[in-house]
């Protein structure tokens, strides 16, 4: 059972600041040194907590983790927060014979005191494993995944309300490493604090603090020998804390690009460093205690095959880092053979990863997805994997008998078509909605399964039409409406363990081919805002993190950079690289006949639908011309109506009009001109 989340706030404050390589963060003196701290969880709500291995060496270092309860306030969040660090602690598993707490055999009294529990998944609910531990005498829980793959979301189950100690989980390679050495008799000591360790000179990584490339994945004909497009280039740099209580000199990033071809051997592509200027200084309260050092020049990859690009960044400082473990980081891309992924692939099963699942606002309907760039055109869009979850019910993976529905939209995004000038912003009237499908939730359709669902370009209800042929040089954003209803939430499935963000910034503040210019890097759209709000923000360009009301990039300060880890739709794109007949519509009569008057429209627009037969469900939804959720209504047994929307309250704009029948779904666009 994944995470499920409501979409934590966000604000940014629009904040001028000098573009260059390294740029700092001024925050309150780290958590225990001095009064200025107020807020025992401030420096875990802006960069996240720290969950460390600090010995044995062996095994030393961050931990990829998910946490039971991250202290949002979110619903279904259970277990305790780290309000006060847990600095050097060991672990201990149950008694012998026990290890996955399954047994129902209470855990020894005091076994556990002090300590951090440490025990397997396994067949027993994760609050209850939690909860056996807490008996015990744990401080906190950790579990460690059974399976393969990144840890994953956990659901409180029967015992959940009753744990008062935070709880993670781990993955299982992380897990038997340590649970290896502990059963030959050397015992792992965990960190996990708001900020440091006590130490005097400990520079590190924020979490999740590298950046990344454009996607996780993407197809080899996208990356040919001869370089890339803009939108492909890489851009080196992280965010680098000082951990410890002494100003820090010589501070460096180092990095070091390679390729590794499926079944070859690494090769060096690329290698730089970015140098900080004087000392990196939190001693004071107007100091900075994270500093964005990111190299002002990106470069290309290239790539004739399949395989693995490795960027491995290494931070350097004049004194000796009293703890290395988490001086050194490796971040992965993969070259495919057909597959788009913006969040981590399971590349085993042929899935998008997934560990948490978010809704939006409790209750309202949203539109959201992951934005992929096409470089080199040719191939058609066969297909798109996405995972919905409903919320948990022991013993009942099922949809609801309501048969929810769940529309999948795929805009091109032409930069300039607003304005006549390309300024990578994307802006309503941009987007062209050029493919779209429908999928029912049966019955027999179980909660987080992957769903696969065909794109078709036929904009009458023809589920025969043509496959969507993709154009080089052209942005696509794969769009998931989730639809709201009270009784029956959906959430969509969520990365849940890479952060976008490091990467936006440091294109922002990149010199892009010298010229100056900053360039938005989109992971995916922002957010709708709630329907009563689309007047007022209509005007509005679309920002490229996945909050409604954010500003851009264009400082550091004041952004809570912690809400954005994870948040990448796990919506990944299969292309079919071989679409011999993909462009061939076949004709088919359409669902009904449609006519939208007058459009444009002022005040109001009348749509008239014609059906050859009686139509139990006919829902009408708008979304507007940045892809945000409007508004849906409802209509029961319709053959023949005309009815009338108003769009007196709605801003100047495009919009596109869906209308679905049990599910068949038609496109028409119309323009509200005031």
């Amino acid at each position: 059972m994944k995470q499920i989340n409501l979409f934590k706030n966000l604000f940014l404050v629009a904040l001028l600041c000098a573009t260059g390589a390294v740029n700092g963060q001024i925050h309150p003196l780290s958590f225990g040194v001095g009064t200025i701290n107020t807020n025992p969880n401030w420096y875990a709500n802006y960069v996240g907590l720290r969950f460390e291995v600090v010995s044995p060496a062996s095994v030393a270092g961050d931990k990829q983790y998910t946490t039971a309860n991250n202290g949002s306030g979110a619903t279904g969040e259970w277990g305790g927060v780290v309000t006060s660090p847990i600095i050097n602690t060991p672990i201990q598993m149950p008694q012998a014979g026990d290890s996955l707490c399954n047994t129902g055999v209470p855990i020894t009294p005091g076994l556990m005191t002090g300590k951090i529990g440490f025990v397997y998944r396994g067949t027993t609910e994760f609050g209850a494993k939690a909860l056996a531990c807490q008996t015990a005498g744990a401080i906190a829980c950790v579990i460690v995944n059974n399976i393969p793959g990144a840890p994953v979301g956990m659901g409180a189950g029967a015992s959940g309300a009753s744990v008062t100690i935070p709880v993670f989980m781990i993955s299982k390679a992380d897990g038997d490493a340590i649970d290896a050495l502990y059963n030959s008799g050397t015992i792992a000591n965990m960190t996990i604090s708001m900020w440091g360790q006590n130490l005097l000179d400990d520079l590190g990584f924020v979490p999740a603090g590298e950046a990344m490339w454009h996607n996780y994945a993407i197809p080899s004909n996208q990356l040919g020998p001869d370089g890339n497009p803009t939108a492909y280039n890489m851009v080196d740099g992280a965010f680098i804390a000082n951990y410890g209580t002494n100003a820090e000199s010589g501070v460096k990033l180092v990095t070091t690009t390679s390729f590794t071809p499926t079944g070859g051997i690494a090769a060096v592509q690329h290698m730089d460093s970015v140098a900080l200027t004087g000392t990196f200084d939190n001693t004071s309260s107007t100091s900075d205690s994270v500093m964005a050092m990111f190299n002002s020049i990106e470069y290309p990859l290239s790539a004739s095959g399949t395989g693995r690009f490795d960027v491995t960044y290494n931070i350097k400082m004049t004194a000796v880092d009293q703890y290395p473990s988490d001086n050194t980081k490796t971040v992965s891309f993969y070259v495919t053979d057909s597959v788009y992924s913006k969040g981590t692939y399971d590349f085993t099963n042929n899935v998008p990863a997934r560990s948490i699942y978010e809704e939006f606002g409790g209750g309202i309907e949203f539109c959201w997805g992951p934005m992929y760039y096409v470089a080199h055109g040719g191939t058609a869009l066969s297909a798109v994997q996405y995972s919905l979850a409903k919320p948990y019910v022991a013993g009942n993976p099922y949809f609801p008998a309501t048969q929810q529905t769940s529309n999948i939209y795929i805009f091109q995004w032409v930069d300039g078509l607003v304005g006549g000038t390309a300024d990578s912003i994307v802006e309503n009237g941009e987007l062209q909605l050029v493919g779209s499908a429908t999928h029912t939730m049966g019955t027999n359709d179980t909660s987080e399964a992957t769903l696969y669902q065909q794109i078709y370009t036929d904009t009458n209800g023809n589920n025969t039409g043509s496959q969507l042929m993709l154009d080089s040089n052209s942005w696509y954003y794969v769009c998931i409406d989730i639809p709201a209803t009270t009784a029956d939430p959906l959430y969509l499935g969520c990365d849940g363990q890479l952060d976008p963000y490091p990467r936006v910034f440091g294109r922002y503040h990149a010199n892009v081919g010298g010229s100056g210019n900053h360039l938005l890097d989109y992971t995916g759209l922002e957010l709708g805002f709630p329907k009563d709000s689309v007047a007022y923000y209509a005007a509005y360009g679309n920002s490229p993190v996945p909050f409604a009301g954010t500003a851009y990039v264009n400082s550091v300060d004041s952004f809570v950079y912690s809400n954005m880890f994870g948040l990448i739709p796990a919506v990944s794109m299969i292309a079919n690289n071989n679409p011999s007949n993909a462009g061939v519509k076949s004709v088919g009569k359409p669902l009904a006949n449609v006519s939208l008057f007058p459009n444009p429209a002022k005040d109001q627009l009348n749509v008239s639908v014609a059906f050859d037969k009686n139509e139990k469900t006919v829902t009408y939804e708008i979304i507007d011309g940045l892809a945000r959720f409007v508004s849906k209504e409802t209509h029961n047994n319709v053959q023949n109506e005309t009815y009338t929307i108003n769009t007196g309250s709605l801003a100047s704009g495009n919009y596109f009009l869906i209308i679905n029948a049990e599910g068949k779904m038609m496109t028409r666009k119309f323009t509200v001109v005031k």
